[in-house]
């Protein structure tokens, strides 16, 4: 790549502008909803669908350096892979910022000597037209492949000339490469396009473009975690819930009443049986439930789950707020649970391996069912409900709870399914005998809002 003289004569004004420099210093434009700023070295034709599809993403292209020219023989000869990085590091080098490039090549594909044999063989010998194209056939400049790692007019050319020479289904190929490059971290995808000679033309260099970047897309999507138009869903919060960076009061007297009355007991158990278990505090959970409901909201669930009785507390006043029928999970059965799904569970705060049972009648393929309970440490009673629905072909769209046990292993044993996991406290540790809370973003704010 050393060897490289293709340049942008864009790229080199900003080289040296102080006012370029400045330009990509600056941040994105969060008004409009983007969170990073990326620069583009890709064909001027792909750079708006590049733009729209990262857009929805939070991603925001501060320029497009699409003007790149090959001034050497040599260049033509690097691969696209390599001429791709090549002008995502040079942008880069100037720009400080993530850049993606492009490379598109086009190839036609030899015409095969086995197909020639059978087609000279074919020819009748007073057939003048047969024995012509016999003889162009034999002409090395037709039958030779193709492949030029650059796209232009001589695509067209190319493929005008050798049309009325060749057999109409001679397979001509366009490959575009994408590369990103941030300093660090480089990704490549490809789209690809096999044509039949007859129908090529360079409009055609469109479809592995729009692959490429549909393959970009979603390959940085997953490596950053982007989400999807995250900027609306935030305004949307803000509008109907207030600032979702800030707690809720709910939380803070949950955090106060844990400190105040909650206790620890042998094996780490925690009691919080004084305002939440045998003696509840209605209010205190209907401000946990309306809380609570509020982080759920677009997850738009059709049922609540929980397991009885200790879930209850939260998931019924929970049901209420988000107008859905609440099921709850039994540990034994009774006379009218004839047929049900039954998952296995181990309890720590009984000390044995106990059952969830579930009516078939209540959970149905349709549902998206949010589970609801009072605590999450190991996360085993989750993990039995989120079995249980599976049985039933169910989708879950999330856990909450009350309480959560940061030092168990919990929330990592419910990670495999990819579903959101809300708590309102969390236990950082219980040593000692002393209940230390986790200090969650956005407490420090409180005060500044009273």
């Amino acid at each position: 790549m050393s060897n490289v003289k293709s340049k942008s004569d864009r790229l080199e004004k900003a080289r040296r502008s102080d006012n370029a420099k400045n330009f990509f210093k600056r941040g994105p434009n969060e008004k409009e909803g983007y969170e990073h700023l990326w620069v583009a070295a890709v064909d001027n034709a792909s750079y708006m669908p590049l733009v729209g599809n990262l857009r929805d993403y939070g991603v925001e292209f501060a320029d497009n350096f699409g003007d790149f020219v090959d001034h050497t023989a040599s260049d033509n000869l690097v691969t696209i892979e390599d001429m791709a990085a090549w002008k995502a590091r040079q942008v880069y080098a100037v720009t400080g910022l993530p850049t993606i490039a492009s490379r598109t090549s086009f190839e036609i594909e030899p015409v095969p000597s086995s197909s020639f044999n059978k087609f000279k063989d074919s020819v009748v010998t007073s057939s003048t037209t047969q024995a012509a194209a016999v003889s162009r056939l034999s002409d090395p400049k037709v039958v030779s492949g193709y492949k030029i790692n650059d796209i232009g007019n001589h695509v067209d050319y190319l493929a005008e000339a050798l049309k009325p020479m060749s057999e109409p289904e001679r397979v001509t190929r366009f490959t575009t490469c994408l590369c990103y490059y941030d300093g660090e971290m480089e990704i490549f995808e490809y789209g690809v396009l096999d044509c039949a000679l007859h129908f090529c033309n360079s409009l055609r260099t469109f479809i592995p473009l729009a692959q490429a970047t549909t393959q970009m897309v979603e390959t940085v999507k997953m490596t950053f975690g982007l989400e999807y138009q995250k900027f609306l869903k935030t305004r949307m919060d803000e509008a109907l819930f207030g600032d979702s960076s800030l707690p809720g009061r709910a939380s803070v007297k949950l955090r106060d009443r844990v400190l105040k009355d909650g206790k620890v007991l042998p094996n780490d158990i925690i009691d919080v049986s004084k305002f939440m278990d045998s003696q509840v505090d209605v209010d205190l959970m209907d401000a946990c439930a309306q809380e609570l409901s509020q982080r759920f909201a677009n997850t738009k669930p059709t049922k609540i789950m929980t397991v009885a009785t200790t879930g209850l507390v939260i998931a019924l006043p929970m049901a209420r707020y988000l107008q859905v029928p609440c099921v709850y999970a039994r540990k034994e059965r009774n006379v009218v649970m004839a047929d049900t799904y039954t998952a296995a569970y181990s309890s720590k705060t009984v000390g044995k391996d106990r059952q969830l049972l579930v009516s078939k009648n209540h959970v149905h393929k349709s549902d998206r069912v949010l589970i609801i309970d009072d605590f999450l440490s190991s996360g085993s009673s989750q993990e039995a409900l989120l079995r249980i629905l599976s049985d039933a072909g169910a989708q879950a769209v999330g856990v909450g709870v009350l309480l959560e046990k940061a030092y168990d292993s919990g929330r990592q044993s419910l990670s495999g399914y990819d579903i959101p996991i809300q708590s309102l406290c969390r236990v950082a540790s219980v040593d000692g005998g002393v209940i230390q809370l986790v200090e969650e973003e956005g407490f420090d704010k409180i005060n500044e809002t009273k």
